[in-house]
């Protein structure tokens, strides 16, 4: 049975219906299948690091979920007993999360501004 890629937009509007959502069937994952059906697009596009997606004029976005998978790999290759990196890069994507989870039926401007306020870790 063939996979399907498949690409989403962010549910950003309060109670409405996501600005985009497309499903595209791709018979493989080569990289020119993902370039044949972005061509042209030039906004935002959260993808999972997959090199097949950088050759286009997209502006990449990262995914916490992958980021956070890698950080939690290298939580248990650690000694045990000890923290590290890792541990604290993992409590601060649970953060982030619990923003997320704070504001999900807020507008987009709403979420910018609490994210600008508390998501900062400087």
């Amino acid at each position: 049975m063939p996979k399907a890629t498949f690409l989403t937009a962010d549910r950003s509007r309060k109670n409405k219906p996501p600005d985009l959502v497309l499903y595209d069937y791709q018979s493989s994952r080569a990289g020119q299948c993902a370039r044949d059906s972005l061509n042209g697009y030039r906004g935002y596009l959260q993808v999972d690091g997959y090199a097949g997606y950088e050759k286009n004029d997209a502006t990449l976005v990262g995914c916490w979920a992958h980021a956070r998978r890698k950080f939690i790999e290298a939580q248990k290759a650690q000694v045990k007993g000890k923290t590290g990196k890792a541990d604290w890069a993992v409590n601060h994507i649970k953060k982030l999360y619990r923003i997320e989870s704070e504001i999900k039926q807020k507008t987009a401007l709403e979420k910018k501004t609490v994210r600008k306020g508390k998501a900062w870790f400087g």
